[in-house]
């Protein structure tokens, strides 16, 4: 898939940053083949509701996985680096038997809601419970390329499966099936990528619960899961207020539209992951400064292309969704756009500082003050711009979460001049701003 040769050398860097690419691309080329699909092959009030089905699964599965998937997956690298030979093979099996036992209870839910709520796809609804339980702990599978240094099968464990995802959802749809087909292929390929993780598992780590390292794993993994669960349920909050209040055609505009570019959220986050470890790393070593300089020199080039490629985005954002989408879908690039200026508060990594230095218990605090403002400011907002003031209270409230943790990171001795290079982030800030308000008079773009 990837022609590795001396010029370019896969590595612990740059190998987390394009499976994720692979990944995040994959789930946001199905979101652009099932808007063309469902377009072109069914009528467009039955294609329409079929793009709904969808997003509401995934709304849904995505609601009940992904504070505990995030905060297990991530405290996994600084736990794992700081640990010996003999624990890190211990805490492999672990890990994966807490995901699946929090992707049992999931699968458990995921049928019941559907049941419940949704009697007529029921049947819809139970399938994809059997992908939440079988799918969600193969997350293990990746970290264990990752951990061991198999960074060329990280990426091509990557392409197999993210491309079988994409032909086994989106060929029945092309060949007017319906959604539950699609589902239960899924099914089919979670139950292999299940049984290829346990095959890893043997190879990689010690088979055999430990409750002692468990207990000291989840006292890490606790903080940053409710965290995460404060911080990130407001994502999933939004989409089911806007549910609630607008028409589903309203609903899949805002699904579509509420979405960071993945190219930018993944750059974002791995560097965050990456650099937790060696954090962690350095802090344990002694020295703390040497890890802050690499985050700051790293994070410096990523804004050098993050905040260019974000503008002339934002730029053309509207001719983006008309012919990467449809037409019923193009209103959502106002809303596309207000989610582009997350840019500006992701180049900021206190949190990355704050997790290297295991010092998650302040999460606690920062997300509830974020979950409350962005709850206050959606309800707040929708009578002033309605469905795009939900994504300007998420816009407000992440920035605010940012701004605690950078303060949080100052009173533990770490300044923000450290980790970031303030100068550079304020200029590109305010042209990007400069640039979207301009935009949105119609003063500039196209």
């Amino acid at each position: 898939m990837f022609a590795l040769n001396k010029k370019f050398e896969l590595n612990k860097f740059n190998s987390l940053q394009i499976y994720q690419f692979l990944r995040f691309g994959s789930f946001f080329l199905i979101s652009i083949i099932l808007a063309k699909i469902t377009y072109a092959r069914f009528t467009s009030g039955f294609g329409t509701l079929i793009l709904s089905k969808y997003e509401l699964l995934m709304l849904l599965s995505s609601s009940l996985t992904f504070f505990w998937v995030s905060s297990i997956t991530n405290t996994l690298i600084p736990f794992y680096n700081s640990c010996d030979e003999d624990k890190q093979k211990r805490i492999l099996f672990n890990a994966f038997a807490i995901l699946t036992i929090f992707s049992f209870l999931a699968g458990i839910i995921t049928a019941i809601v559907g049941h419940w709520k949704y009697p007529k796809d029921a049947d819809l609804f139970q399938m994809f419970a059997l992908v939440v339980f079988l799918n969600t702990p193969t997350y293990m599978a990746d970290y264990i390329f990752y951990l061991k240094g198999k960074y060329k099968s990280l990426i091509i464990w990557g392409a197999i499966t993210f491309s079988a995802h994409i032909i086994l959802l989106c060929l029945p749809m092309y060949m007017r099936q319906t959604l539950n087909l699609a589902i239960n292929l899924l099914v089919i390929l979670s139950l292999v990528k299940f049984n290829y993780t346990i095959i890893l598992l043997m190879k990689y780590s010690i088979i055999s619960f430990h409750t002692r390292l468990i207990q000291e794993f989840m006292k890490k993994v606790l903080p940053f899961l409710f965290s995460i669960l404060l911080a990130g349920s407001m994502d999933y909050i939004n989409s089911y207020i806007v549910e609630y209040y607008f028409s589903p055609i309203d609903f899949t505009i805002f699904r579509y539209g509420a979405k960071e570019l993945p190219v930018f959220l993944i750059l974002a986050n791995s560097l965050s992951n990456i650099y937790s470890g060696e954090i962690a790393n350095a802090n344990k070593n002694g020295n703390l400064a040497e890890g802050l300089a690499k985050l700051k020199a790293s994070s410096t080039k990523l804004m050098r292309w993050l905040f260019p490629a974000t503008i002339g985005l934002m730029l053309i954002s509207k001719y983006f969704f008309e012919y990467t989408y449809n037409q019923d879908l193009v209103q959502g690039y106002r809303i596309f756009n207000i989610y582009l200026l997350l840019i500006i508060s992701r180049m900021l990594f206190p949190q990355t500082v704050v997790m290297g230095l295991m010092k998650n218990r302040i999460f606690y605090l920062v997300s509830s003050n974020y979950l409350i403002i962005n709850c206050i400011l959606s309800f707040w907002f929708i009578g002033i711009w309605g469905i795009e003031g939900i994504a300007y209270a998420t816009l407000i409230a992440f920035t605010v979460e940012k701004i605690l943790l950078v303060i949080y990171c100052k009173m533990e001795g770490v300044d923000l001049r450290k980790y970031l290079n303030v100068g550079e982030f304020l200029i590109y800030s305010v042209i990007t701003l400069a640039v979207y308000f301009l935009n949105l008079n119609g003063i500039i773009g196209f």
